[in-house]
């Protein structure tokens, strides 16, 4: 039981992008909890690379290393007509480099389980972060070329004056009445504070 907890696992899928969900990536994962060598991979029918990389083969059929809990991620292609095939998925390991036994396995890959599903804002909170921080950064580009200008409200002492005149005139009241109603106020705080500790 504890030989079989500690040995690798691989397994090879076709899963969404996360920047957009109408692209695809092929990622190959060793879930198991030991390191996996010689890895091969194979896809029937075989997989075929998207427009932007019809030219050169599919990545990851064969992988020298994975340690265990990694994983390696490469675009494959458009979401097209792959919703609507099946696979038969053949990964097969060694357990050691120079091992000539290898551990495999096969499964069926149904691209259909994809159908009709939909995200809500980023799956990834890493995405979102760095949308944001994309965000950021053109907003300020804007702002160091002149194109778009930030709205700033500041205040000088001799505003703040200005503004306490205008004040003063709507409600009728001096400079020198401000004043003293200021001290009669201070005055009456100190008179209270005295007759507290009085009573006390």
């Amino acid at each position: 039981m504890a030989d079989a907890a500690a040995q690798p696992q691989v397994i090879a899928t076709i899963t969404p992008n996360q920047w957009s969900t109408i692209h695809l990536d092929i990622e190959v994962q060793n879930t198991g909890n030991a390191t996996a060598f010689d890895i091969e991979i194979a896809f029937d029918p075989p997989l075929t690379n998207g427009e932007a990389r019809h030219d050169k083969e599919v990545p990851f059929q064969r992988i020298s290393i994975l340690k265990p809990q990694h994983s390696l991620k490469s675009y494959l292609s458009d979401v097209g007509d792959y919703l609507s095939q099946s696979f038969r998925v053949e990964v097969s390991w060694a357990l050691a480099p120079d091992q000539i036994e290898r551990q495999s396995m096969s499964y069926w890959l149904n691209m259909d389980d994809y159908r009709n599903v939909s995200y809500l804002g980023s799956r990834d909170p890493a995405v979102q972060l760095a949308e944001q921080v994309k965000k950021l950064r053109d907003d300020w580009r804007q702002i160091a070329k002149g194109s778009k200008r930030m709205r700033v409200e500041s205040f000088s002492s001799e505003d703040r004056k200005e503004e306490r005149r205008q004040r003063d005139k709507a409600y009728g009241r001096s400079p020198s009445k401000r004043a003293k109603d200021q001290t009669e106020t201070l005055t009456d705080l100190l008179k209270r504070q005295y007759d507290e500790r009085r009573r006390r």
